[in-house]
């Protein structure tokens, strides 16, 4: 599913990624971890390509992702769904616009459009609340949405960045545990947190960064 080789980034000279050569099959569940700073956020963001690297290669599901070209990027975004750590709602959108905003972006028929948003916030427990506005819902709501959005073009490669950085343990818990639904139904996914207590709570394969590189590739603890 995700080939990185020989991958860096540099900002302002500042080399941020160096030298990562990384490998994950389809289907897998993998946590990327390391300091602050240390390069987590960057990597996923060269995964779905918001940031070219500076050098290097990057593939996703046999498509070369640092070469497309702007207006090839849609169909290979339809198969990336993203979850920020500060959600990134539509304030004054619905929760229900909010996920069926993504179909109709990508020319999705308005009926069809809703009909499966309203599917996937029922999966979530949400459909209750299709009509609220994202200020009038709780922590936990609004990351159920925000994976609502997410899930909604039923993505293939899930990317989370710090997911449970806002949420208390139990929200923190609920969460991995959809998490790890979505990945037990097929899809890759890809979890960066500094949350040692995450870690320690799902036995998975474990990237540790250290100063742009990986330093560590195995099951937690080290």
């Amino acid at each position: 599913m995700i080939r990185l080789r020989d991958l860096t980034k540099d900002y302002d000279r500042r080399q941020i990624l160096r030298g990562i050569d990384l490998a994950v099959d389809p289907g897998e569940m993998v946590f990327l971890t390391g300091p602050s700073g240390a390069g987590k956020t960057t990597l996923l963001r060269l995964l779905y390509a918001a940031e070219r690297p500076t050098s290097g290669e990057v593939w996703i599901a046999g498509c070369r992702v640092d070469t497309l070209t702007r207006s090839e990027l849609p169909p290979l975004r339809r198969k990336i769904g993203v979850i920020f750590q500060d959600f990134k709602l539509l304030r004054r959108k619905t929760v229900l616009e909010n996920v069926n905003f993504v179909l109709r972006f990508h020319g999705v028929p308005s009926k069809e459009a809703h009909e499966r948003a309203y599917q996937v916030l029922k999966r979530l427990g949400l459909h209750h609340r299709q009509s609220a506005l994202p200020e009038s819902l709780s922590g936990g709501e609004q990351q159920r949405v925000a994976i609502a959005r997410a899930l909604v073009y039923q993505p293939r490669l899930i990317l989370a960045d710090e997911p449970t950085g806002n949420l208390d343990a139990d929200l923190a818990a609920e969460l991995l545990s959809l998490l790890c639904d979505i990945n037990y139904q097929g899809a890759t996914v890809v979890v960066a947190t500094h949350d040692i207590g995450l870690l320690e709570s799902l036995p998975a394969r474990t990237l540790v960064l250290h100063r742009g590189r990986i330093d560590y590739d195995g099951m937690w603890p080290p």
